[in-house]
């Protein structure tokens, strides 16, 4: 087994709050798109058939626009948090991120339940740094990404070597692409 020397460490908890986030995230721009779209179509409609009922045409724009920008987006918000439960179960999980010179050594445990802390080991991966598609900081969060839709979700509140500040100069100097997108907001999500 290869020496390995760990400049910077982090344990991040996951679950489907945390992916949620992420995914609100990375489906910001098709969520937008999709608004669009959609109400354009009503309000279009709207528009012709106001020519011919002016009632039933201003019904069918606001409802485009209360269903494209209001409705929609909520929806798709509903169905993710839905579809993550499913996924991840009732289960939390801790990320453990070992962040060497030549790549990123990752293990997984996950807890038999939410109300427990029995973690085991599920998953151990090491990525090197000329595998990493790109590296985007949203809030106290780095995403790394394995491909376009892939990511490792890493929170800088759980460093235990290192600061986040030292450990993004590091990934900086390994020529993957950033995208530093930390002043924008964090959508809320639960009690938190």
């Amino acid at each position: 087994m290869e020496e390995k020397e760990v400049k910077f460490k982090n344990t991040t908890k996951m679950d489907d709050e945390e992916i949620s986030i992420f995914q609100s995230y990375a489906l910001k721009k098709t969520t937008l798109i999709s608004s669009i779209l959609f109400s354009l179509l009503f309000v279009g409609a709207g528009i012709g058939i106001s020519f011919i009922d002016l009632e039933m045409g201003i019904i069918l724009i606001v409802c485009g626009l209360l269903g494209g920008f209001v409705l929609l987006p909520y929806l798709l918000k509903e169905i993710l948090k839905k579809q993550n439960k499913t996924t991840l179960g009732d289960k939390k999980y801790l990320n453990t991120f070992e962040f060497c010179d030549e790549f990123i050594l990752v293990e997984s445990q996950a807890s038999s339940s939410k109300e427990t802390n029995d973690y085991q080991q599920v998953a151990s991966q090491k990525i090197f740094y000329k595998d990493v598609f790109k590296v985007v900081i949203y809030k106290e969060f780095l995403f790394v990404y394995l491909n376009a839709r892939q990511s490792l979700i890493l929170n800088f509140k759980g460093m235990t070597l290192g600061t986040a500040g030292e450990l993004v100069e590091f990934l900086k100097g390994k020529n993957i692409k950033f995208v530093d997108k930390s002043n924008e907001n964090t959508p809320q999500i639960g009690n938190k």
